[in-house]
């Protein structure tokens, strides 16, 4: 795949993105969200996550769920760019220009790259009717044609089926031609948004564009990669919107039952057991003191509200026991599954973990050891 040059324009005082930084905000009580649609949240994820996440389920339940995942990753997409559009003065007048909408389509691309979520070029497009890509260091590809068809969707204003193939030098093409039709499933894999508790969350902020120090020096974007590098560990990170999760397994809730949720949070702490030094922070080779202890779950709060996962107001620590609170929680079972991993990769011990909606937007996590 022929590499052309997508350099990003950066801040000139911290070197961040400034269309990243311009388009998306983190909030003083635990969410990151779009300019755009001020409840719309954005996550930092950290790649294999989500594949994993499936994976473990679907070897569980001895079912595919990537339909599922694959509808609701359209809708997110398509809500993502409607925010654009519907906030922009007269742009549904422009887009029955057709050299507009390509000009969007090339826009796509950089989004892609912003989001670390790949590189992209366009083959063919023809509007209205189909669109071919290629893609690079796509994070998930099933996700990431999802979200190609919810984006044509909102430019076009009509459905969209697609496919892809993997070609031999380890690129993709997606194939996405108009349908007129969605299916059944896709209206009940609708997003369901909620309003924020408000915080006051203080960051150390860049004075020019507003981001969070600690983001500004630790993210690298590799823009002829289409990847985001958190330089603390080397390990991949994505944005993605903060639903599509949430979706699925409230889907896969309705049609096999509340337990889907256990197996959520048992996927999540494996995750986190195995993938302990991607979220910065270290298990050594045996216990770590109460200090040691104390500093390591301090080191990860903090990055709770940078990736946009919820604002912990308290923590403690008593008879080997780990107390949280958090405010505006992204996803309460996977945040369960990271604090039950957190404590057996750091402590040593097998544990327990439970939880509870004290209050609407705020969660009580507690994890015990067994």
């Amino acid at each position: 795949m022929a590499k052309k040059a997508r350099m990003m324009i950066r801040c000139r005082e911290c070197g961040f993105p400034r269309l990243v930084g311009g388009f998306i905000k983190w909030q003083d009580n635990g969410t990151v969200v779009q300019l755009m649609r001020k409840n719309f949240r954005v996550v930092i994820l950290h790649h294999g996550f989500l594949e994993n996440l499936f994976s473990n389920i679907e070897s569980k339940i001895g079912i595919s769920i990537e339909h599922l995942a694959f509808e609701a990753q359209r809708n997110a997409s398509k809500a993502t760019f409607d925010a654009f559009k519907n906030k922009l003065p007269g742009t549904s007048l422009f887009l029955k220009f057709k050299f507009v909408r390509r000009i969007s389509v090339e826009f796509f691309h950089k989004v892609g790259v912003l989001t670390g979520m790949a590189y992209s070029e366009t083959v063919e497009y023809v509007p209205g009717r189909i669109g071919v890509a290629r893609f690079k260091n796509p994070f998930n590809m099933d996700l990431m044609s999802a979200n190609v068809v919810g984006a044509f969707e909102s430019l076009e204003g009509i459905p969209f089926s697609q496919e892809w193939e993997k070609e031999p030098g380890g690129t993709y093409l997606v194939h996405i031609e108009a349908t007129g039709e969605k299916p059944e499933i896709s209206e009940r894999l609708s997003i369901e948004y909620e309003t924020p508790l408000p915080g006051n969350l203080q960051f150390d902020r860049c004075p020019r564009c507003k981001v969070p120090w600690a983001l500004a020096n630790s993210l690298k974007w590799m823009e002829s990669e289409g990847t985001i590098v958190d330089t603390r560990t080397g390990a991949r990170v994505i944005f993605l919107d903060g639903y599509m999760i949430k979706t699925v397994f409230r889907e896969l809730a309705s049609e096999l039952g509340e337990e889907i949720y256990d197996l959520m949070v048992e996927a999540q702490k494996d995750w986190t057991i195995d993938n302990v030094g991607e979220l910065g922070l270290s298990g050594g080779d045996g216990p770590l003191s109460m200090e040691e202890l104390e500093a390591a779950y301090r080191d990860y709060l903090k990055m709770l509200p940078l990736y946009g996962y919820g604002n912990p107001v308290k923590f403690e620590m008593h008879d080997g026991s780990v107390s949280l609170v958090v405010e505006n929680p992204y996803e309460p079972n996977i945040l369960a599954g990271t604090f039950q991993g957190l404590y057996e990769a750091l402590e040593k011990k097998k544990s327990a973990v439970t939880w509870e909606k004290t209050r609407p937007g705020v969660v009580s996590f507690t994890v015990t050891p067994t």
